[in-house]
């Protein structure tokens, strides 16, 4: 899609300009991920959930397996 393509290259200015500041995934995040209990294995969840947990962040989903882990959700 021609319209996509335009969109994902107007996208960093797109969220800056929406106030939205993006962020790394850092060793800090994978190791402080992989310490989480093994009854959650999705590994994007794990990092999320330790992005939001190391950040002070709300973790802003419906799913109901992130609150295994120990972040402010909302919704």
């Amino acid at each position: 899609l021609p319209a996509a393509s335009d969109l994902l290259n107007d996208l960093p200015q797109l969220l800056t300009a929406q106030g939205f500041e993006p962020l790394p995934v850092t060793l800090v995040h994978g190791l402080h991920a992989g310490g989480y209990p093994v009854a959650h294995r999705d590994p994007f969840d794990r990092l999320l959930a330790a992005q939001a947990e190391l950040g002070g962040l709300t973790l802003v989903s419906l799913d109901p397996a992130l609150q295994a882990f120990p972040c402010r959700l909302l919704w």
